[in-house]
C-alpha cells in the first residue's frame, strides 16, 4: 500500500497546527518519550549519542533532533513533510544538522551510514512496518541500534472512535490491527506484538529490551483522552523497542 502521497499531504496541512498545540510540551525538554513525555533518562532507551552518526525518522519539527545534536552527535533529520522540515529548519538551534526529505520505506542514505536509526511515533507509525524496518536495519553499521516508540496494540484496540477516547472496552478485533484510517487516505500503522517480533527478526535485528512506559498517576496525555485518566498507569499504551544490528 502506497500511502506516501496522502501522508505527506496530511502532514503538510496539520503541521502548523499540530506543532502550536504540542511544541510547548514535546519541545520543553530533551529526551521525551511518547504521548507522556516521559524522560530518556528514565527509560534509558538511547544512552550516550555523543558522536554517534544518527538517523531521526520522521523528524517533525526536530524536537529531538537539535536535542541529540547539541549533545555531540551527527545528526540526520528525515521527515516527509516540507511543513515538518521547514518547521525543523527554523527552530534548529546552534547545532546545526542537516534536514532530508524522504520517506521511511525508501531511505535515501548509503548502508552503513548510521550508528543509531530512532524515532518517537515517526516514521515506524507512518510507514509500513514490513518495508520500514528492513530500510532502517540496511543503513545501520554492524552493532548498529534501532530505537523506536510506536502506540501498544492495547491502546489501538481499546479506541473509541466514535467516543473519540481511549477507554476500557475492546473495540476492534486486535488480530485485525494493521492500517488504520487518518482521513483523506492518509494511512498510520500497528502491528501486534507478534508482528513486530517477526518483522525486526526478519530485518536481521536482536531485540535487547521491550519497554512499555509506565506514566506516573496524574501525568496527562498530551494527545488522547483516555477513560479512565490513569489508563496508560495501569495497561501498556506505548512500545519501546531497543534493537540492535549484529
Amino acid at each position: 500500500m502506497d500511502s506516501i502521497p496522502a501522508n505527506r499531504r496530511l502532514w503538510n496541512q496539520i503541521s502548523s497546527a499540530y506543532q502550536h498545540e504540542h511544541d510547548p510540551q514535546i519541545g520543553a525538554a530533551p529526551r521525551l518519550w511518547g504521548m507522556y513525555s516521559i524522560p530518556d533518562a528514565h527509560l534509558h532507551a538511547l544512552g550516550d549519542v555523543t558522536g554517534k552518526r544518527v538517523l531521526e525518522l520522521g523528524c517533525g519539527a526536530g524536537q529531538w533532533s537539535r536535542a541529540l545534536a547539541a549533545e555531540g552527535a551527527t545528526v540526520v533529520g528525515l521527515d516527509l513533510s516540507e511543513a515538518q522540515l521547514a518547521a525543523a529548519a527554523r527552530a534548529m538551534g546552534a547545532a546545526r544538522y542537516p534536514l532530508v526529505q524522504g520517506a521511511a520505506e525508501q531511505l535515501p542514505f548509503a548502508a552503513d551510514s548510521f550508528d543509531l536509526v530512532f524515532c518517537d511515533f515517526g516514521g515506524l507509525s507512518w510507514a509500513p512496518p514490513h518495508l520500514a524496518v528492513p530500510q532502517a536495519a540496511r543503513v545501520l553499521g554492524r552493532g548498529g541500534r534501532l530505537v523506536f516508540n510506536v502506540a501498544s496494540p492495547w491502546f489501538e484496540a481499546c479506541y473509541d472512535e466514535a467516543a473519540g477516547r481511549v477507554t476500557t472496552t475492546l473495540q476492534q478485533d486486535y488480530f485485525g490491527l494493521n492500517t488504520i484510517a487518518e482521513g483523506d487516505g492518509a494511512t498510520s500503522y500497528q502491528l501486534t506484538y507478534g508482528d513486530w517480533v517477526r518483522v525486526l527478526r526478519g530485518a536481521g535485528l536482536i531485540i535487547d529490551d521491550l519497554i512499555e512506559p509506565r506514566p506516573e498517576l496524574g501525568t496527562p496525555n498530551g494527545y488522547n483522552e483516555t477513560d479512565p485518566p490513569d489508563w496508560a498507569h495501569r495497561w501498556p499504551a506505548e512500545l519501546l523497542w531497543v534493537t540492535h544490528k549484529p
